[in-house]
């Protein structure tokens, strides 16, 4: 995305003569944020029974860019029972995606990525410990 800013220029000479002209200056975004992922909620503890689709966080991803270069997407990174789930723009939620059993895995750590969609893209990860309670 490019911002466009007119600057108004006035030149005088010694004898009071002056003159002015508008020059037009685009300035176009460059990458040079790399996205965040900020979680708003959080279940550091879960039953080890949960039914799919069981919201473990929620979060959003932001970046300082515009355009393309501040277009977002995120990913879990690995092979793991959870997914992420879309809510609205930018924001997602982190939820089961099959039954967990903690005499298998007694935690998870679970780390998200976000990119973005500059070129080259930038990314940042953020890593989740969830724990599972025996029942």
């Amino acid at each position: 995305e490019r911002r466009t800013y007119e600057i108004d220029v006035q030149a005088m000479d010694g004898g009071g003569l002056s003159t002015h002209c508008k020059v037009e200056v685009q300035v176009g975004d460059v990458n040079d944020n790399a996205p965040e992922v900020i979680i708003t909620s959080l279940t550091r503890t879960l039953s080890e029974a949960p039914p799919p689709k069981t919201v473990v966080a929620l979060f959003n991803v932001k970046d300082r860019d515009s355009g393309e270069n501040g277009r977002t997407s995120c990913e879990l990174t690995g092979e793991q029972p959870f997914s992420i789930s879309p809510l609205e723009t930018d924001a997602y939620a982190l939820v089961t995606s099959e039954a967990l059993d903690r005499e298998e895995v007694a935690e998870y750590n679970i780390t998200v990525r976000a990119r973005d969609g500059g070129s080259p893209a930038l990314s940042a990860s953020k890593t989740l410990l969830v724990r599972l309670l025996d029942v």
